[in-house]
């Protein structure tokens, strides 16, 4: 990793904590969710660097990938637990990076799992070090807190615009891991809930990812299919992205593409006994000056 692209990474986690900074004000009861992603990535845009996927608001039972749509009419509710999710990029290079807000007193103990999670995650993972030994603090720590990690959602490898590059970061003890090297960059991300511990599929979800640029044959799915690449590359976007360009056609056109298995349309990941979930995450680079945090979210909460 050279310093230039060192720099890259860092300026794309200091984008990603200002907005997980400005998360922290906004969030509250009754707020539209579709705003809070909205600020979020105005903010991600503001620090000078691109979303590397549509701000997560993922509420209580759900854990992952709920992203607003077009006009989602949702708001946060009352005594909820909000994992806030934001990723940010610098001409390729990104951060990913969680905060849980509590937003009920009994919550709060889920919230402090994950965080210490995150914390014994972070102190283990080093150059040379099996994955399967973050997975092992990680379950350890929620486990002690008297909850579960959940066991099929992983932090991961990332790449210059690969957000998932191969590479998982168990939250669970596990077998048979790859081994951190030096100069890759991890998503770290304990999930922590008082539920069954595993997540499953739900309906619907508004987050894309191009995944196959072989043409159609139809002029206009093929100049849509154009326009993802040079926008997104293989990075995830929003539907409401992509509305002030193609307007009311967007959502037809993201359905042909998804039907064609051009773009993948992610699914909003629910915890299956339908427990509560709380989120931390920080984005690490394995460098020769040591392991660097690009996002240090802790920090943000004085944990």
């Amino acid at each position: 990793m050279s310093d230039e692209e060192l720099e890259k990474w860092l300026a794309a986690g200091e984008a990603v904590r200002r907005a997980l900074e400005r998360a922290l004000d906004i969030v509250q009861a009754g707020v539209s969710v579709l705003r809070v992603a909205q600020e979020l990535e105005a903010e991600v845009a503001k620090q000078g660097a691109e979303p590397a996927f549509p701000a997560n608001i993922s509420i209580n039972e759900v854990a992952a990938h709920y992203s607003p749509g077009i006009d989602d009419p949702s708001t946060v509710p009352e005594g909820g637990v909000v994992k806030v999710d934001v990723g940010a990029h610098v001409d390729g290079y990104i951060a990913d990076a969680a905060i849980t807000i509590a937003l009920d007193p009994r919550y709060e103990p889920l919230s402090e799992a994950a965080a210490r999670a995150l914390q014994a995650a972070l102190a283990v993972l080093k150059p040379g070090v099996d994955l399967c030994a973050v997975g092992r603090s990680v379950e350890g720590v929620a486990r002690a807190a008297g909850f579960r990690p959940v066991a099929n959602l992983t932090g991961h490898l990332m790449q210059r615009y690969v957000l998932h590059a191969g590479k998982h970061v168990p939250n669970v003890a596990s077998q048979d891991c790859d081994r951190a090297t030096l100069g890759e960059v991890y998503a770290v991300e304990p999930f922590v809930t008082d539920g069954r511990g595993y997540v499953v599929e739900g309906r619907g979800g508004a987050i894309y990812r191009l995944v196959n640029l072989r043409r159609v044959g139809d002029e206009r799915l093929d100049g849509a299919l154009k326009t993802l690449w040079s926008r997104y590359r293989g990075l995830p976007f929003s539907e409401r992205w992509l509305q002030p360009l193609w307007g009311a056609a967007t959502a037809g056109i993201l359905r042909e593409l998804v039907e064609l298995r051009r773009v993948y349309r992610y699914p909003v990941l629910i915890e299956a006994g339908r427990g509560a979930v709380a989120q931390f995450e920080d984005t690490v680079a394995l460098t020769r000056r040591g392991v660097v945090n690009t996002t240090r979210v802790l920090e943000l909460l004085r944990v």
